[in-house]
């Protein structure tokens, strides 16, 4: 039941960035990298954000830890950002999988950035991966239609009442 659980929420959230990314491809280059009241400064810097925390866990779910994260000034656009971020998808859906009920009882231990020392499960290191992903969705869909852009429905309702569909696509 968890296996499911954790896989439909991978679903869901490549579901939801298949309906961000257009309008954030649509934007024009100085809207993109405008300065914007967020911690990444940017909708540039915010998506590479979203990318990079997804980058991150992943390396930690394979028992990796890197120093760092990718940061905004190492991608030039939107495109190159999701030249990285569509194989990254692809690495995290083999993930999901491949998953078992075991694996995900089993607890993941990891450094931060900082180098302080965590466990999570699996189970619940993969919730937060997808909980952190729809936070910041929801900072980049009200500025993606204030600029004119906006995006479709990003509920899980709308998201559940597609999922056949969805998964025929797959």
């Amino acid at each position: 039941m968890a296996v499911r659980s954790v896989s439909k929420l991978f679903a869901y959230n490549e579901w939801a960035w298949q309906r961000v990314f257009p309008s954030l491809a649509a934007l024009s280059v100085d809207d993109y990298f405008a300065e914007r009241p967020f911690f990444w400064h940017s909708l540039h810097g915010l998506t590479v954000h979203c990318y990079a925390a997804e980058w991150i866990w992943l390396q930690r779910v394979r028992g990796t830890c890197p120093p760092r994260m990718p940061r905004p000034q190492e991608f030039t656009s939107f495109d190159d950002l999701r030249a990285l971020w569509d194989p990254l998808r692809a690495e995290w859906q083999e993930f999901v999988d491949a998953l078992t009920a075991d694996a995900l009882t089993a607890q993941i231990r990891y450094s931060n950035t900082r180098e302080d020392e965590f466990s999570l499960s699996l189970d619940d290191l993969l919730r937060h991966v997808m909980n952190h992903a729809t936070e910041h969705r929801s900072q980049i869909t009200p500025t993606l239609a204030q600029l004119g852009h906006p995006t479709e429905p990003l509920d899980y309702a709308h998201f559940v009442g597609s999922f056949h569909t969805y998964e025929e696509r797959k």
